[in-house]
């Protein structure tokens, strides 16, 4: 399904531009008289991909986990990395920041858990791990990429 910041997506009742997204079914309408309806015959798309996230915050909160034998060692010194090469330039904070892409995906609530989760989690790389299964947190990390690396995704 387009994203919301696609000209293409269109509201499922009225067939109006999009503002928002259900939470349940992720699919676009334009206000609460077309939610309400929608509501009516809205199946969840509350899958396995959320059950394994939730099942991640669960694990983290219960035990700790040793990460002696896992990768995280290399994200944590990235997170701790004081080279220039791994930050994000003032100007590219200010792309982000300014983008409407952006701000139309963060008004999805589901996306603003999954990263309150992702800030509070103890074991940051196994649940962003898991909420790189998730196409709504994806769809938002290819849109930070695409803003802050763009020559990347520009082919000559």
């Amino acid at each position: 399904m387009a994203s919301l910041s696609c000209g293409t997506a269109v509201c499922v009742v009225c067939l109006e531009k999009p503002k928002y997204r259900c939470p349940a079914c992720r699919v676009p309408y334009c206000s609460l008289p077309c939610f309400r309806k929608h509501k009516e015959q809205c199946k969840p798309a509350a899958g396995p991909v959320e059950k394994k996230i939730r099942s991640a915050l669960t694990a983290q909160t219960k035990m700790p986990v040793d990460n002696e034998d896992d990768d995280d060692d290399s994200v944590a010194d990235f997170l701790n990395s004081d080279e220039e090469e791994d930050r994000v330039s003032l100007q590219n904070l200010r792309n982000l920041g300014e983008s409407a892409a952006l701000r139309s995906l963060l008004l999805n609530p589901h996306l603003r858990q999954l990263m309150v989760d992702l800030d509070q989690a103890d074991d940051k790389a196994k649940l962003m791990r898991a909420c790189m299964q998730e196409p709504l947190f994806v769809e938002f990390a290819d849109c930070c990429l695409s803003i802050v690396e763009p020559s990347q995704n520009e082919d000559p």
